[in-house]
């Protein structure tokens, strides 16, 4: 059987991640795939328990401690979803990966991105996405969203979008360097607009397979 494939989405928050990943599986699935729609940190019963703590807003673990559980959830998500979704052949969605580690925790919390790209390696069993997709947004832009979508009381408040302004522009300076560092599996999507606009630029750094 032929190996699935595996997409990951990243970005700032606010990008639309959620919402255009929920796109693409949804094309996808018309075009007769089957999908494999995930989370990080999420998508197991363990890495649901890591992601309730670490999004809590009264929690504030330290850049490593908040590391070692992502790196945990990680590990379980990879072993128990993306692994034997990949060996039977089908496309695996995941909202973050370990990009976002290297952001977050290797560049912006300072643990250091050679240190963390260790740790990802571990827990992934070296396990890269074909392709990584950052929604790129002006991230003043996407404060603004995220704060609005939590404010609807959605259930995705995250103490991350009360962090300062500085923060979030590094991150945001993170992803682009990573597509820098990685042309050949990173593209950076404009992700500013209407979702109806947004959708056909991610459809246009897919391979011809998935349009």
């Amino acid at each position: 059987m032929q190996r699935g494939w595996f997409i990951s989405f990243e970005g700032g928050e606010g990008t639309g991640k959620t919402t255009q990943i929920r796109r693409l599986a949804a094309h996808l699935e018309a075009l007769g795939r089957t999908v494999v729609l995930t989370r990080e940190p999420g998508g197991t019963p363990v890495a649901e328990a890591a992601r309730a703590v670490l999004l809590d807003p009264a929690l504030e673990p330290l850049g490593l401690s908040e590391l070692f559980l992502l790196e945990a959830a990680r590990h379980d998500l990879v072993e128990r979803v993306i692994r034997p979704a990949l060996a039977r052949g089908e496309v695996v969605l995941c909202d973050r990966y370990a990009d976002s580690s290297t952001v977050y925790q290797g560049m912006v919390r300072g643990i250091g991105v050679e240190r963390v790209e260790e740790l990802n390696r571990l827990a992934t069993g070296d396990l890269d996405p074909d392709l990584t997709l950052v929604l790129d947004l002006d991230p003043r832009a996407g404060v603004t969203r995220a704060r609005s979508r939590n404010a609807a009381g959605d259930g995705s408040e995250s103490r991350l979008d009360d962090e300062p302004a500085e923060f979030h522009r590094r991150v945001r300076e993170g992803f682009l360097r990573l597509s820098v560092l990685h042309p050949d599996r990173v593209c950076v999507v404009d992700a500013a607009g209407d979702p109806e606009m947004v959708f056909p630029r991610l459809l246009a750094a897919l391979p011809e397979e998935f349009r």
